[in-house]
């Protein structure tokens, strides 16, 4: 199905480049050509060599933690040695001979088998096994080979690698932030931007939101606040994520709209969890986290700003951030003055900024926001439904006009949805 929109989308966009002079007749045939392959018959072959590739590296590995008794230390190394010899040059004739896919998935062997290694040498030499130190010098060659070769393979590896190796940092030292970190992941956001390649900024952006989750409860303690002021936090972080893409729309297009999506779906997110911590563990908030609120808003702002000044913003929507952005850092202090009573007004709120949501994603011609917008309401009208009536009810009376009123509510948000999804759709065809 997505790919006859493509195609259908592409159709009307070549016959325009076709009246303006940028795009041949003959080379328009050879796109479309293209572009009508089955993706599956062009990536399967690639796909299948980087499985078995992960398969062998998986399988060394095993083999490693076997602990083969058996087999004396200079036999184990020359296992692997050879294995990591033979991987490596396999590659490097697939490439010579045109066969990209298969010299990818030969490179990313032979990485696998370098983790092996790794481990090798720590059970033979009797090193820890959960030292960061030897996760860090795999990354460091997963990298290294992304950037010398180049390698999208090579550089999934090496990002997936840094967040395992925050991990087994933060479990050695729970109660310190892990900042290293952000040494290889930045590394990676470079060489993302080098192959120009998106999956791998998808990527970028996960491990990148991950580890924020993971050492959320670290910079807490670090800074001395509470649970309620990261989250505000870390909505000002998404916000400035969403705002950031559209300033850079121009430059790059094509992550824009990665980040724009992602920046939107963690600030609404984490904006709903903020207002359902009880307002009992709301922790404190302390000259430090108001710097760096103040510090983080002015930033926002500036990226905002941008983004206005070159027209990829309209007022009424800068407007709507930006209530956002001063209603996410309020909420801290606003939990010590005005206790339980405040989550109702951020739900009301919540409410009117996945009703405004609707109106930006229809601006922005984008079925996923739309969609995410009512996905949003949808759960917290559902919120509101657990909160309350199951207070006001006995239990007969309670799943009864539950029942009727979640059957309404869904019918009522589905045709709600389709509305604006097919208005949606009609005003990028008539833009088209």
């Amino acid at each position: 199905m997505w790919q006859r929109s493509y195609l259908q989308r592409l159709k009307r966009d070549i016959d325009l480049w076709i009246e303006r002079g940028w795009v041949t007749p003959a080379n328009a045939e050879a796109i479309l050509e293209e572009a009508s392959r089955t993706p599956d018959t062009r990536r399967t072959p690639a796909i299948l060599a980087i499985l078995g590739a992960v398969l062998i590296g998986f399988a060394a590995m095993s083999f490693v933690a076997a602990n083969w008794a058996e087999l004396s230390k200079l036999t184990k190394l020359a296992l692997i040695g050879t294995g990591l010899v033979a991987a490596y040059g396999v590659a490097w004739q697939t490439d010579r001979r045109g066969h990209p896919a298969f010299a990818q998935a030969a490179l990313l062997t032979g990485l696998c088998l370098f983790g092996a290694a790794i481990m090798l040498i720590a059970q033979i030499y009797h090193i820890q096994t959960d030292d960061p130190g030897g996760v860090l010098a795999w990354c460091i060659a997963a990298l290294a080979a992304a950037a010398i070769l180049p390698s999208r393979p090579a550089l999934a590896l090496g990002m997936l690698l840094a967040a395992v190796w925050s991990g087994f940092a933060h479990s050695l030292y729970p109660q310190i932030p892990h900042l290293g970190f952000f040494l290889p992941w930045l590394f990676a956001l470079a060489l993302t931007l080098r192959f120009s390649w998106v999956a791998g900024f998808h990527l970028w952006i996960v491990t990148g939101y991950a580890w924020l989750a993971l050492n959320a409860g670290p910079i807490g303690d670090w800074m001395g606040v509470g649970p309620a002021a990261i989250a505000a936090l870390v909505v000002l972080d998404a916000i400035g994520l969403w705002l950031a893409a559209l300033a850079l729309r121009s430059r790059l297009p094509r992550f824009a709209d990665v980040a724009e999506d992602y920046g939107i779906v963690v600030a609404f997110a984490v904006f709903w969890i903020l207002h359902v911590i009880p307002a009992n563990e709301a922790g404190t908030v302390n000259g430090l986290w108001i710097g760096v609120a103040l510090a983080m808003a002015l930033t926002v702002l500036a990226i905002g700003a941008a983004a206005l000044a070159r027209h990829r913003l309209e007022a009424r929507h800068a407007v709507a951030i930006g209530g956002m952005s001063l209603a996410a850092l309020a909420y801290p202090p606003l939990m010590h003055v005005m206790g339980p009573a405040i989550e109702w007004i951020y739900s009301a709120a919540f409410l009117a900024l996945s009703v405004w949501l609707v109106s930006y994603g229809t601006s922005r011609h984008s079925r996923f926001l739309v969609n995410g917008a009512f996905a949003a309401f949808a759960a917290e009208v559902l919120y509101l439904y657990f909160a309350t009536l199951g207070t006001m009810l006995d239990t007969a009376a309670f799943f009864l006009i539950g029942g009727l009123l979640l059957i309404a509510g869904s019918l009522f948000f589905e045709r709600l949805r389709r509305r604006m999804v097919k208005a949606a759709s009609e005003e990028e065809g008539a833009a088209s």
